[in-house]
């Protein structure tokens, strides 16, 4: 009998065709792209999409509005009594060129109208306090308002967290200058400087020493401070702000970048300031001269250049002789 040769059996390819790692690539992007926007805050579970549009608009117009808010999780960086200085270093280059660019022009004197320069006004309200302003107005850009709102709340979670019955607010200390503010300080402050951040409404100094007690048990002012360092050292993390420890009892803190639902928040630049023109109804009309007038004038001139000069060896003939 014959045998049966055998009958090569054909392999399966495992090859995908092109359709298939299509559909693969497209589930792909769009997990990712999923994943962003849930990331970023633009999409969230349960809750409609707000118009960004309309979310800044409310955002800065709402005087108590707040851009972030404490995390418990949050490690703030080692923070040593009175050397917080190595933290908070951010030199006034780097804080005036945020202000310059988020902020407004420099006004030369103060003004009865704010509003028209893009400035809102700043009231007590239960995050912070205003105290007496001397060389400064209480006046900012909106987003240095909630900048500011953010802190003081901030600064009140990071308080709960070790002592919850206890209230309190910071105190702001300094805001907006202008340039006649500026000067009047420098000559009386040595540590002032002319080049100020609080020219453009985007700068504040808040103090570290002082603080008003809304209700529940005292709270040292040495623990106070500490509870602002570390409110401060998270908003810096998240670039909200730029922070520099001053040494003569406050914070000087400065608006770097402002964003809801994933949009950069600026403000609205100040108008440009213009100077006033002289009145020239009451002015006299300039004094025209004819030649006759011009000859007058000169000859004059010389003659007292002569007068002048007979006085001056007058003086020089009563002069005694020197001695010998």
């Amino acid at each position: 009998m014959a045998m049966a040769r055998d009958i090569p059996v054909k392999k399966k390819s495992h090859r995908r065709s092109p359709v298939v790692w299509l559909l693969f690539i497209a589930l792909l992007l769009s997990a990712v792209a999923i994943y962003f926007l849930f990331r970023n805050g633009i999409v969230t579970l349960g809750q409609p999409v707000e118009n960004p549009e309309t979310s800044v608009d409310s955002l800065l117009a709402n005087p108590t509005a707040v851009c972030y808010t404490h995390s418990p999780t949050y490690k703030p960086p080692q923070l040593v009594r009175n050397h917080y200085s190595a933290v908070f270093c951010d030199e006034n280059d780097i804080q005036l060129e945020a202000a310059m660019r988020n902020g407004i022009q420099k006004l030369p004197s103060r003004v009865s109208d704010y509003k028209k320069y893009g400035l809102v006004k700043l009231q007590d309200n239960e995050y912070y306090t205003i105290s007496e302003l001397k060389y400064s107005v209480p006046y900012l850009v909106p987003a240095a308002r909630v900048m500011l709102n953010t802190i003081g709340k901030c600064f009140q979670d990071v308080l709960a967290e070790k002592y919850p019955d206890s209230r309190y607010k910071i105190i702001v200390t300094s805001v907006l200058r202008t340039e006649e503010d500026v000067s009047k300080l420098v000559r009386r402050n040595r540590w002032a400087t002319e080049n100020s951040c609080h020219r453009h409404g985007t700068t504040i100094d808040i103090s570290y020493h002082k603080f008003v007690k809304i209700s529940g048990p005292d709270v040292t002012d040495w623990e106070m401070k500490e509870f602002l360092a570390k409110a401060l050292a998270e908003l810096r993390d998240q670039k909200i702000c730029y922070v520099k420890y001053e040494r003569r009892n406050c914070f000087h803190v400065t608006l770097n970048q402002l964003s809801v639902d994933g949009l950069s928040v600026t403000p609205p630049k100040m108008l440009p300031v213009t100077k006033k023109e002289p009145d020239k109804t009451n002015q006299t009309p300039a004094k025209t001269y004819t030649n006759k007038d011009a000859e007058r004038l000169h000859q004059q001139d010389v003659e007292k250049r002569a007068q002048k000069q007979d006085k001056g060896d007058k003086k020089t003939d009563k002069r005694p002789s020197p001695m010998l």
